[in-house]
């Protein structure tokens, strides 16, 4: 099974520098154990040629000399010493004590260097001056194989110590490092979600500074864009509706028109209802993205809701029905111009693709957080990739582009509605056939839900 590495860029960094530290340590621990292992097997096995080195370089004739020698020798090279006369007399030592070597040893040091009985001591003549043969015995204990490895515990120690200390510095430094740039993939995540007033305000003097003073800029030039798009949007859709009232005064003004001509100026009222509805939506959409629509909240019942968007649809289309299926007491708190807009707009894009002649459902329930209010058709139902983006502004599916016309403002209004009223909106593909939209809100408060009903 392959290694996944994390996807946080702290962490990565950080097992990044911890592999480093544990790489460094290893090596540096092997190395030191290897060297001292090394050294300790040489002082062993080539005892006798150290003896016969040393013994050289003794004064054996000054005492004090010779003591102070010794002394040298042991904080140099950590060993015990011990310095004979030719009687077995010992003239000065250095370190540890030195048992006395036996007679038989001391004959066989005076004649060459030798290991004794005792572990890790070794003994070897004193060359007197001249030719004129020993001068007496230096005994040596070597430090053992255990003793060194012993020895070799402090600077692991302080190996570990230092890694300890560098893994407690490094994360802090990863952090610091990765904080910024989570931050601005966080900002760069909500701006492309729609959020358009997302900024990292990131101040830094680095190259990750510049990056998020540049993203910061580049998303103000794109609000304002945004912005004045919608504005001119906005005063496009305002203007249009002067002349389209005026084409309607004009058809009203037509008396006793013949019957073919009569059922055209019926075809182009029914089409300029629809321009109407379109100009409307898209007036609504813009004022809600520029908090320039009015937003009123008051205690209203879904059910008075439901049942006129019935009749609108009864209105336009008498052959429809539609089955309301709301309890009276349902109620919450909602701008009720806005949210039935936003029923009308479900109702109505259900009636446009539900060709079977079924009717179409309205119900509402509540869970006791939330009130949901659904819609539900009979039609073809919509594309599983597309489930995900028909409340896109402007989207329109396949199915929508080939059974009406429109611009795909209507679901994307819809949920613009249920995001400003704290909810949300969601579609699902019935199994029995047919799509259900539901708009979920929260309810109203208890106290303006009984309110409402004494008033009644």
């Amino acid at each position: 099974m392959p290694f996944n590495l994390p996807r946080r860029l702290s962490v990565r960094l950080y097992l990044a520098f911890l592999a480093v530290l544990l790489a460094v340590a290893v090596a540096s621990a092997a190395l030191t154990w290897a060297t001292g292992r090394t050294v300790i097997r040489s002082t062993r096995f080539h005892g006798p040629d150290i003896v016969r080195h040393l013994a050289r370089e003794l004064p054996f004739e000054d005492k004090e000399a010779l003591r102070r020698t010794l002394e040298r020798m042991h904080d140099d090279l950590d060993l015990d010493i011990a310095v004979f006369d030719m009687r077995g007399r010992l003239r000065a030592s250095s370190g540890a004590e030195i048992t006395h070597p036996s007679n038989q040893a001391m004959f066989i040091l005076q004649l060459q260097p030798a290991w004794l009985t005792e572990p890790y001591v070794v003994g070897g003549p004193i060359p007197g001056p001249g030719f004129g043969g020993s001068q007496g015995v230096m005994v040596l204990r070597l430090r053992s194989l255990e003793e060194g490895q012993r020895l070799l515990v402090r600077p692991l120690l302080l190996l570990m110590g230092g890694l300890l200390v560098s893994l407690a510095l490094v994360y802090p430094l990863s952090r610091s490092i990765t904080r910024p740039l989570e931050r601005l993939t966080a900002t760069a995540d909500a701006f492309g979600r729609g959020d358009l007033t997302a900024r990292s305000g990131i101040v830094r003097d680095d190259e990750v500074g510049r990056l998020a003073r540049s993203f910061d800029q580049m998303a103000e030039r794109i609000q304002a864009a945004r912005r004045a798009e919608k504005e001119l949007l906005a005063n496009v859709s305002h203007e249009l509706r002067t002349p389209l009232a005026r084409v309607r005064v004009a058809l009203g003004l037509i008396e006793s028109p013949p019957e073919a001509t009569r059922r055209r100026l019926a075809v182009v009222e029914e089409e300029l209802d629809e321009l109407e509805r379109l100009i409307s939506n898209v007036l609504t959409a813009t004022k809600l993205d520029l908090a320039a629509f009015p937003f009123r909240r008051t205690p209203v019942r879904i059910r008075d809701l439901a049942e006129k968007s019935r009749d609108r649809v009864l209105a336009l289309d008498p052959e429809r029905q539609v089955e309301v299926d709301v309890p009276e007491w349902l109620v919450a708190s909602l701008d009720s111009s806005l949210f039935s807009r936003a029923l009308d707009n479900l109702v109505d894009n259900a009636r446009k693709y539900d060709e079977s002649g079924r009717p179409i459902g309205i119900s509402a329930h509540s869970d006791g957080a939330m009130v949901r209010v659904a819609v539900r058709d009979h039609g073809p139902g919509i594309p599983e990739k597309e489930l995900a983006r028909i409340f896109d502004p402007f989207f329109r599916g396949a199915n929508a582009r080939a059974v009406s016309s429109g611009f795909g403002l209507g679901l994307a209004l819809a949920r613009r509605v249920a995001e400003m009223h704290g909810g949300a909106i969601r579609a699902t593909n019935l199994p029995t056939g047919g799509t259900e939209i539901e708009l979920s809100i929260p309810c109203a408060p208890a106290a303006a839900t009984s309110a409402l009903a004494l008033d009644s």
